[in-house]
């Protein structure tokens, strides 16, 4: 009879545990989506809000996939709704519309986590009510142990995903680092190559009117050709490096001399 009472608790129990397993694998999912749902929502830029936006549809997808197993249709609905306001905070060409959306899924994270809640603590209400040998204390104690044990299992987990989830954002904290140095040499350079352009050019300017000067000066019946195609914009510079600039001058300036000697080779031949 003792073994046929086990039989039944355990056929009641397991199930139970399992069910808590799902729900909690939910809890730990929107923690995730609800954490990069809050990041995304604080990004200073698009590509930082659409980067935590990201992950967290991805997270927001498991929990409606696990809500569902737990039958928590609230949280199932929630969990929808808030991956497509993430997916439309993903396909805005803006930083606040994107922004926008990206608030909308994080409001509705926080009540996600709160539905989930809720809901595993009915659950786990209604099973203990059902329990059919609760006056079996042995048996209780082996189950409670079984449960213990799934317990520690499960806060072992929770440990792993923080540590990784931390490994991640040092990561990410490290890419952002190097960009930021990236860009911030490449401002630097650009602001050489903006100097570089701007003395470069006036001094092609003085030597063309030097060479116009000594033109007349050789032949007052002609005059030199002016060339000044090398000037050019600031957005010309972005797209090449500093040598590239200086190296486009010289050529220039070759290409002028070069130029001004052929012409003046033409004034001896006359003369």
């Amino acid at each position: 009879m003792k073994r046929i009472s086990l039989i039944v608790f355990l056929s009641c129990f397991i199930p139970q545990i399992n069910a808590q397993d799902t729900y909690d694998d939910a809890l730990t999912a929107a923690s995730y989506a609800y954490s990069h749902s809050k990041k995304a929502h604080g990004a200073n830029n698009v590509y930082h809000t659409q980067e935590y936006a990201d992950k967290a549809i991805e997270a927001f997808e498991k929990v409606e996939t696990l809500a569902e197993q737990c039958k928590c249709k609230k949280a199932n609905e929630t969990a929808y709704q808030a991956r497509v306001d993430m997916e439309s905070s993903l396909e805005q060409d803006t930083y606040e519309r994107s922004r926008f959306f990206a608030k909308r899924a994080k409001d509705l994270g926080s009540k996600l986590l709160e539905e989930l809640t809720q809901c595993q603590a009915n659950s786990g209400t209604y099973a203990y009510e059902e329990d059919p040998v609760a006056e079996e204390e042995s048996e209780i104690a082996e189950i409670s142990e079984e449960v213990s044990q799934k317990q520690q299992e499960l806060e072992e987990k929770r440990r792993q995903l923080e540590l990784e989830q931390q490994k991640l954002q040092q990561q990410i904290a490290e890419q952002n680092k190097k960009r930021a140095e990236f860009e911030a040499r490449r401002a630097a350079e650009l602001k050489e190559q903006t100097l570089v352009k701007s003395r470069a050019e006036d001094a092609l300017k003085k030597l063309e009117t030097a060479l116009q000067e000594l033109s007349v000066v050789l032949n007052e019946e002609s005059t030199f050709e002016v060339q000044a195609d090398y000037l050019r914009s600031e957005n010309d510079l972005k797209n090449e490096s500093l040598d590239d600039t200086k190296n486009y001058y010289v050529n220039r300036a070759k290409e002028l001399t070069q130029t001004a000697m052929q012409q003046f080779a033409g004034y001896n031949m006359e003369n």
